[in-house]
């Protein structure tokens, strides 16, 4: 005979009381429920959660020991399982023996006779409350993770627009200065701040300094002839300034076509190119105001 046969058919395996120790040693409360939602047998952690002795409470039903509203869920869940015959599993919260409140995992499984009745149901408690609370504080902690990262973001993205403000330095004349590696969102946003000054400042030049970037590669030098074409469309032209020799051999050894863009080594040589255009197009200007003017002289009639 198997030795878990021969355990099973020793005569102390029917015996009340070896089945009472069996299922106290379990550390989740165990209870056993007739339809009439009475408690019929219990295990010891099931007293010490209603901090009552198994005498007071067998024979007893939920009402003696807990709240209406806590009585209502118990039922609604017992009678899910008397009716349907069927197990049912459910989060509660229960008031314990000490007062306090405890968030329990309770499945509920019916008991039925031989012709299939539902006679009771047996009951497995576990008690879930240090891990919803442990989930909670992983919430907490998340959340302020989220926040504190959003916090970094935004701090990042301020330090980006301050790296390359774009400066009004004369009327119709806009520096921006590129500090630091450009990578796609610093392009973005430099690109986005350089739009809406041109069309803010109306202004028709454009230097872009860029004397404080450590590298250019072929992302980079395609995203200042992005930038380039960009601004030209709302009718500014752009001025490539602080190409050093680094720079330069990147660009021919990177084959970047600038195509008809104006650059220069320094700042001053580009502001100089820029102010140059602007003050040849005022005399300009007023050379034309001034032959108009002497046009319209000859042509009054003589008296």
């Amino acid at each position: 005979m198997a030795p878990l046969v021969s355990f099973l058919s020793q005569a102390h395996w029917g015996n009340a009381e070896f089945l009472q120790h069996a299922i106290d040693i379990l550390p989740d409360p165990i209870f056993v429920k007739d339809r009439r939602h009475r408690w019929m047998a219990i295990n010891r952690s099931f007293s010490a959660l209603l901090g009552q002795a198994p005498e007071a409470i067998i024979g007893k039903s939920d009402p003696d020991y807990h709240p209406k509203e806590q009585v209502e869920v118990f039922w609604e869940h017992d009678d899910l399982v008397f009716d349907s015959g069927e197990p049912d599993e459910n989060e509660e919260v229960v008031t314990a023996g000490d007062g306090s409140l405890r968030t329990l995992w309770t499945r509920k499984f019916p008991m039925k006779a031989d012709t299939g009745e539902v006679l009771g149901l047996c009951g497995i408690i576990t008690d879930v409350t240090v891990m919803k609370q442990r989930l909670r504080e992983a919430e907490l902690i998340q959340a302020e993770h989220i926040r504190q990262q959003s916090t970094i973001t935004a701090q990042a993205e301020l330090l980006d627009r301050m790296a390359m403000p774009v400066l009004q330095i004369w009327q119709g004349v806009l520096l921006m200065p590129i500090v630091g590696e450009l990578n796609r969102q610093r392009a973005t946003l430099a690109l986005q701040n350089l739009l809406d000054a041109v069309v803010r400042s109306q202004s028709h030049h454009l230097l872009l300094d860029l004397t404080g970037m450590p590298l250019v590669d072929t992302s980079v030098a395609r995203y200042i002839l992005h930038a380039v074409k960009a601004v030209e469309l709302l009718g500014c032209t752009c001025v490539l300034v602080g190409i050093g020799p680094e720079i330069a051999r990147t660009l021919v050894h990177l084959d970047v076509d600038l195509g008809k863009v104006v650059t220069k080594g320094t700042l001053q040589s580009g502001l100089a190119h820029v102010l140059g255009r602007l003050l040849g197009g005022q005399r300009a200007g007023a050379g034309a105001r001034r032959a108009q003017g002497a046009s319209a002289q000859q042509r009054k009639p003589m008296l």
